[in-house]
């Protein structure tokens, strides 16, 4: 009897199975069955593409730095059966399209997979609506809405922010939209994952005029994609004191940094010459992209991290604190400065005819003599100032995210490879005062300055905003001889005799000026066109409770004071109106 049971149990399962198929084959042909037979005759299934905008950047208060605005362009897709010819005579009487240009089009040698062909870019209304009518006539023509890369503040902050290019793999497959283009350089570049949207398609049934067959949509609707909009970037950049700094060299060229020493948050970075990054969000034409590389001020080089120069006077706090604390020097030792010191049987001058008396290590820094800090570097050796260099990390990456040039230190590796292994007294005293075999570029400047207002906390550096509290570590440093350097930054700014009085504002900045020789003092050409010296100040504010850190490298800027005091001592008094509460 159960075996009659479970063999009547499967007959019927299998029955109903049957029974429901059959009713499916009814319904497909009775009702849906003229559905699809005009699918099949008189429509097809078209797909439209769906792009999504980029994530925005922005700065540490909202700002936005990049974003993407939405466009509407003409596309041709070749793979219709259409006359292209009557396409082509439509675009010109209804878009004024010129003739020469549409004759270009030829569809057989395109490459992209989606045939597809961009044909007018930003519509506005009134050619949206005349071009209505033709989308219905054309199966060939669409209008997409596609988002434009914008960067408001154009020049200012280019290096980082980075610029876009074409996708080759998206455009071959979806043809040529803005908003496909990808990351080629800085911040676009390193992020482009995140910032990327991802393109979207759906499926429509439309008729032989265009007309969209809205009732049967639902079927194709699992086989459409949905757009994913890129995600933000938010910065630790305050944009605007970047707008400031970059306005402020005026005619100059250089780089500057500011960073937060208490986060390593990096406030500003700023290139000069810069380039507008607007001109990458749609194809570059070959007479701009000649233009800028062609251009003898490189604008595209990014001097922030890729100009390695001689830092000039500003190394005077490294050979300082080298001699300090190797014990060559004390804050008592003092030595002549008479205006010149002869070194190998060469006469090696001191910026100031006439010297500066005899003086001791804190005076030294305030007047910056020459003098004093080549018999001092005479005294430490190249490998003791070697070392200490190293430990202010010079010549070395950081880990900000941006090709680097790491400069020269004269190491042993250094003077055994390119120098033969040969070492002068004379390479000793030149690279004590910041010339000669020694190159550095505005970070490492900014670190060796962060270090000093710290008391030894190496920074580490982020640009973009993460919420974790860095991790420093320490460069031990004796406090008294901290203190000591400290003292002789604020009076290089404040001191009557200080080098930085083009900075003085409130008597609470401190810092070094630099001045480094393109070309020796000896030849005619000397302080003339590309043979005038590079200046160097860096800083930090405020003395007695330390925030920030500026350094500024201004190329071909004579001197260190008077080119880069100026920028600083605004930058301070943005930083103070901005940042710092006044007090009740």
């Amino acid at each position: 009897m159960a075996k009659i049971s479970r063999k009547s149990f499967s007959i019927l399962t299998v029955s109903i199975l049957v029974l429901i198929i059959f009713l499916r084959l009814i319904h497909l042909q009775l009702w849906s069955g003229e559905n699809y037979r005009l699918v099949s005759q008189n429509n097809f299934l078209r797909e439209v593409f769906i792009p999504s905008p980029r994530g925005e950047i922005r700065d540490r208060l909202g700002r936005k730095i990049a974003f993407s605005k939405p466009v509407i362009n003409l596309y041709l897709r070749t793979d219709t059966n259409e006359n292209l010819e009557d396409i082509k005579t439509t675009l010109h009487n209804v878009l004024n399209i010129n003739q020469k240009k549409l004759d270009e089009i030829k569809p057989g040698d395109f490459p992209y997979v989606s045939k597809r062909i961009l044909i007018k870019k930003y519509l506005n209304l009134n050619q949206i609506y005349k071009i209505e009518n033709e989308l219905k006539r054309f199966q060939s023509l669409e209008l997409v809405v596609d988002y434009l890369r914008i960067y408001p503040y154009g020049e200012v902050g280019a290096h980082k922010i980075g610029y876009l290019t074409t996708n080759d793999k998206r455009d071959l497959i979806y043809g040529s939209f803005l908003s496909t283009r990808t990351g080629v350089a800085g911040l676009e570049k390193k992020f482009n994952d995140q910032l990327q949207g991802k393109l979207g398609t759906r499926y429509l049934l439309v008729d032989s005029s265009g007309r969209e067959v809205k009732k049967i949509e639902s079927d194709f609707k699992q086989i459409s994609v949905k757009t994913k909009k890129g995600e933000p970037l938010d910065l630790t950049i305050d944009i605007e004191l970047e707008k400031l700094i970059f306005d402020s060299f005026g005619d100059l060229n250089g780089a500057a940094m500011v960073h937060d020493i208490n986060t390593g948050e990096v406030l500003a970075m700023v290139s000069k010459p810069s380039f507008d990054p607007n001109i990458f969000s749609q194809p570059i034409s070959n007479k701009d992209w000649n233009k800028l590389i062609e251009n003898k001020s490189k604008p595209l080089l990014d001097r922030v991290f890729l100009v390695s120069s001689p830092p000039g006077s500003i190394i005077k706090i490294v050979t300082a604190i080298a001699a300090l604390e190797e014990n060559v020097i004390d804050k008592d030792t003092e030595l002549y400065c008479p205006g010149h010191i002869v070194i190998g049987g060469r006469k090696f001058r001191d910026w100031l005819p006439g010297g500066h008396g005899t003086i001791n290590v804190k005076q030294a820094l305030i007047v910056s003599s020459d003098v004093f800090f080549y018999q001092v570097g005479l005294k430490l050796g190249v490998k003791k100032f070697a070392k200490w260099l190293g430990r202010f990390e010079f010549g070395e990456l950081n880990d900000l995210p941006f090709f680097q040039n790491p400069g020269t230190i004269p190491d042993e590796e250094f003077i055994k490879k390119s120098l033969n292994g040969k070492w002068y007294p004379g390479d000793m005293a030149n690279v004590a005062i910041g010339q000669g075999y020694l190159t550095i570029n505005v970070v490492q400047a900014s670190i060796m300055t962060s270090i000093i207002a710290s008391n030894g906390k190496i920074p580490k550096f982020s640009i973009v905003k993460s919420g974790k509290k860095p991790v420093q570590n320490k460069l031990e440093i004796s406090e008294s001889n901290l203190q000591l350097i400290q003292e002789g930054l604020l009076g290089v700014i404040n001191d009557e005799k200080g080098t930085g009085f083009f900075a003085r504002d409130d008597g609470k900045l401190a810092g070094k000026t630099g001045t480094a020789q393109v070309i020796s003092k000896d030849t005619r050409k000397y302080g003339h066109g590309r043979y005038r010296n590079h200046g160097w100040f860096t800083a930090y504010y405020p003395y007695e409770n330390p925030q920030i850190v500026i350094s500024i490298f201004a190329e071909h800027g004579s001197s260190g004071g008077a080119a880069g005091g100026p920028i600083i001592k605004k930058i301070v008094q943005y930083y103070k109106k901005n940042y710092i509460k006044k007090e009740s």
